[in-house]
């Protein structure tokens, strides 16, 4: 996930495939594939100014093979 301002982020398609998952103190927001399942992006609960986008639905875009993603452990999130 990589986290930008809200104003910067646009969903530009699928919007009627798009699931929207709340809990606990119901300020983050997350967002789902309803025919996938994947997760797409989140309204964060720490800063509910931005965004975190799943880089991996976002179409054409290059990630250079020497940039390391990390992995986050979502049971271990506080």
């Amino acid at each position: 996930m990589k986290p930008i301002p809200k104003e910067d982020f646009t969903l530009l398609s699928g919007k009627e495939n798009i699931s929207e998952y709340q809990w606990n103190k119901n300020i983050a927001k997350h967002f789902f594939c309803r025919t996938c399942g994947v997760y797409t992006h989140h309204i964060r609960r720490r800063d509910p100014n931005q965004i975190s986008v799943n880089i991996m639905c976002v179409d054409d875009i290059l990630i250079p093979r020497d940039i390391k993603i990390k992995q986050v452990d979502g049971a271990s999130h506080d």
